[in-house]
């Protein structure tokens, strides 16, 4: 058995475990001190076999605003589907009057945060396994102005290496690159799950102790006695491998699943649950188109109809203008043909009057002149394009 001491900053288990010895109450306030989006208090039958009455939302609020005085800071509360409460706030006070409640309308029950709400987890490398954990711990709170919530070290039995990596909680949701101890700025990096299966029916979903399923064959994923002798097929996605493969589409799923969880600082199951929102929200895009292109096609449709409608208006009023243009050039033509008829005709008689020898020589005198007036002189039409001059 593992020998529990009690140290002053926390809890150590064999110099592999660290808990801090502080309680909920005092961790949340604390985070109010840290950077953090929510804190989610769950509330729970203190029967863990049995669940919360679901009462009248509205006898819950009455309930809620006589034993938590700020219970304006309370943002959303539902019920989930495991029979608890889950309350939402940002408020640190408010949170810890929520955790303070021992009774909830008659039922004694029993309080927790979401630490994954308001903590960030990493991993440090190459730490001597002789090195106490309430030593590192104390370290990294002295020297980067964190709070430590739970140290755990990996190492494997009989393992004679002396170095070791140890994994971190911290309050907060943002973490630095590194961090300093010992006089040394040391790299951390962000740990993320791996994911993890139900050893009887090879679930990503659930765990072994809560499994009610018949034991199968990861291998083929039957229920027999023996070894195996049939195909592999993977019980989560039917492909032709074990239910352990690393390369299983299921299992890549799972491990998007898991990065999305810790990056996001969400519950696993809060994250496989945007997860399939998400993707079945890509379904249907790919499926149909968006809204917003509906409304582009829409649009350009009506553009093309209005610019094929000007396009239309405008040939028209050129092919008129060019008629009306073709109209006045004719006239325009026939005019001119008049008046050089005219002025020809004109000529025709001077001349001819200037060679009749029965014409006095005064009037012989005046021909000249008659000829330039009637070259020099505007010819004037009527509406109808006839000579109102008589030369």
């Amino acid at each position: 058995m593992s020998n529990v001491k009690p140290q002053t900053l926390g809890t150590v288990m064999n110099n592999i475990y660290f808990k801090s010895r502080k309680t909920p109450n005092e961790l949340v306030l604390r985070a109010g001190q840290k950077q953090y989006n929510e804190i989610n208090v769950i509330v729970s039958n203190a029967d863990k076999n049995k669940k919360l009455p679901h009462s009248n939302p509205f006898l819950v609020q009455a309930f809620i605003k006589q034993v938590v005085n700020r219970h304006d800071n309370i943002d959303n509360m539902k019920f989930t589907r495991q029979g608890k409460i889950l309350f939402t706030t940002k408020d640190p006070l408010c949170a810890v009057q929520l955790l303070s409640l021992t009774q909830f309308m008659e039922t004694d029950i029993s309080t927790d945060v979401i630490w994954e709400n308001i903590c960030s987890r990493f991993l440090i490398f190459d730490i001597p396994v002789n090195t106490p954990l309430e030593e590192l711990a104390k370290e990294i709170q002295e020297k980067n102005d964190m709070d430590v919530i739970e140290m755990r070290r990996f190492v494997k039995q009989n393992s004679v290496k002396d170095m070791s990596p140890v994994l971190i909680t911290v309050l907060g949701t943002t973490i630095p690159d590194e961090i300093k101890i010992w006089f040394i700025n040391q790299k951390i990096q962000n740990f993320i799950d791996r994911p993890r299966q139900c050893t009887k029916c090879y679930s990503f979903a659930h765990a072994s102790r809560i499994c009610d399923r018949t034991n199968v064959c990861f291998l083929c994923g039957e229920e027999h006695v023996g070894p195996c002798q049939g195909p592999e097929k993977c019980i989560n996605c039917k492909g032709p491998h074990n239910a352990k493969s690393t390369s299983c589409p299921a299992y890549i799923k799972e491990g998007k699943i898991l990065e999305f969880k810790c990056r996001n600082h969400i519950t696993t199951s809060e994250a496989r649950r945007v997860y399939h929102l998400q993707n079945m929200k890509y379904s249907e895009v790919v499926k149909s188109p968006p809204a917003s292109a509906e409304l582009q096609n829409t649009v350009t449709l009506k553009f093309e109809a209005l610019l094929q409608s000007v396009n239309e208006k405008f040939e028209s009023l050129i092919q008129s203008v060019n008629e009306k243009f073709e109209k006045q050039t004719a006239i325009f033509a026939e005019m001119l043909h008049k008046t050089i008829e005219s002025i020809m005709q004109n000529m025709y008689k001077i001349i001819a009057q200037s060679l009749e020898t029965t014409i006095s020589p005064t009037r012989k005198k005046k021909l000249p002149k008659n000829l330039d007036l009637s070259t020099s002189l505007p010819m004037q039409w009527d509406a109808g394009g006839k000579n109102v001059q008589d030369i």
